[in-house]
C-alpha cells in the first residue's frame, strides 16, 4: 500500500512538472512591447530602464534609446520608465495582445528637483498598423455580458462560422465522440488549430475539440480568434486559430460567484421552468500563495439539467 502511494505521488509530480514545462514551450500566449526613450528634445537616452513591475519584466535602452521587452503574458499593465536625472513616467492601462508588438515611446523631461511622478493613461489604437490579418480578441468582461450559457458558444458569434454539436444532439451515431464540430468558411473542423494557453487541445483522432476541454466562464481571461492570415508558427491550421487564455491569481485574494436557476420561475407557476429544471453555478477563487511569487486561480462550474430537451415526442410534453 505504501508503494502504491509513492508511485501515485511520483506520477502526479511528473504530470505537473511536465505541464509546467510544456506551457512555456508553445507560442501564442504572449506579446511584445518595444519603443524608444528620449528627452523632450528628442535626444535618445541610453541606459533608461523600462519595466513592468507587476510581473517583474523589463529592459534597458541601448545607445539609440531603443528597448525591447519580450514574452509578456497577455493582459493590461502599467509600464514605467526611469533614469537618473530625469522624471519618472508611467503609462497606465497598456494592453498586451497575443502575438502582437506594441510600440510605446517615452519622452521624459529633466528632473531639476524632486517632483511628482507623471502618469499617462494608455489608450488602445482603433487600427493596429502592424496587423496584416483579421483578428478578434474578446476579454472576460465582454464575455460575461454576452447572452451565452456555454463558453464554446463564442464560436457561433463569429462571422463565417457554423457549429454542429454531437452527444445529445446533432450528428447521428457520433454521440460517443463527444465533439463539437466548428466549420469556418466551408473548411473542415480538423483545419482549425484549437489551443489553450498556447497548447494544442485538438482531438487527434476526429479533429474537433472534445468535451473534456471545456472551460467555465470564470476560467477564461481572453479569447483570441483568427480566421486566416496567421503566422507560419501555426503551420497545421488552414481555416482558423482559436486560443483560450486562462486566468491566474494576483497579489490580492479575489472571488467570483454566478448562479442561474429556473427554480424561481417554477415556484411562480411556470410549467416551462418546472420542466426545464435548469441550475447553473460558476465560482472562482484566486490570490497569492504562501510562497512569494506564486499565485493560484481555481474555478469550477456545476450544471444540473433535469430535462435537457423537451420535444414533442418526449414522455414529458409542455402544453401551454
Amino acid at each position: 500500500m505504501l508503494l502504491f502511494d509513492k508511485r501515485s505521488f511520483h506520477y502526479l509530480a511528473f504530470f505537473f512538472v511536465s505541464l509546467f514545462m510544456l506551457s512555456s514551450l508553445y507560442a501564442g500566449t504572449d506579446g511584445t512591447i518595444r519603443g524608444q526613450v528620449t528627452d523632450i528634445e528628442g535626444e535618445p537616452l541610453p541606459g533608461a530602464q523600462v519595466f513592468i513591475g507587476e510581473i517583474s519584466l523589463g529592459a534597458v535602452a541601448d545607445v539609440n534609446g531603443n528597448y525591447l521587452i519580450l514574452n509578456i503574458p497577455i493582459g493590461t499593465y502599467d509600464v514605467t520608465v526611469m533614469m537618473m536625472g530625469y522624471q519618472k513616467q508611467t503609462i497606465q492601462g497598456v494592453e498586451v495582445i497575443m502575438d502582437q508588438t506594441l510600440w510605446l515611446n517615452f519622452a521624459i523631461p529633466v528632473e531639476a528637483y524632486k517632483g511628482d511622478e507623471v502618469q499617462v493613461v494608455g489608450e488602445k489604437k482603433l487600427v493596429e498598423k502592424g496587423t496584416t490579418s483579421k483578428k478578434i480578441t474578446i476579454h472576460s468582461e465582454a464575455i460575461s455580458t454576452l447572452p451565452i450559457r456555454d463558453i464554446n458558444e463564442l464560436y457561433t458569434l463569429q462571422s463565417g462560422v457554423v457549429k454542429v454539436e454531437s452527444r445529445n444532439q446533432g450528428i447521428p451515431d457520433h454521440e460517443e465522440r463527444g465533439l463539437e464540430e466548428i466549420h469556418v468558411r466551408g473548411g473542415r473542423t480538423g483545419e482549425i488549430a484549437y489551443m489553450m494557453d498556447g497548447m494544442y487541445i485538438r482531438n487527434p483522432i476526429y479533429g474537433g475539440i472534445g468535451t473534456g476541454t471545456r472551460l467555465n466562464f470564470l476560467a477564461v481571461k481572453e479569447f483570441d480568434w483568427q480566421p486566416g492570415g496567421f503566422n507560419a508558427e501555426y503551420g497545421d491550421a488552414m481555416a482558423a486559430v482559436s486560443n483560450w487564455h486562462t486566468k491566474s491569481g494576483g497579489k490580492n485574494y479575489t472571488y467570483h460567484l454566478k448562479y442561474e436557476s429556473s427554480a424561481l420561475g417554477a415556484a411562480l407557476g411556470s410549467t416551462y421552468d418546472k420542466l426545464r429544471g435548469f441550475n447553473d453555478l460558476n465560482f472562482g477563487l484566486g490570490g497569492p500563495l504562501l510562497i512569494e511569487g506564486l499565485t493560484f486561480w481555481f474555478s469550477a462550474q456545476i450544471t444540473d439539467k433535469k430535462s435537457f430537451r423537451v420535444y414533442k415526442f418526449d414522455d414529458i410534453i409542455y402544453e401551454p
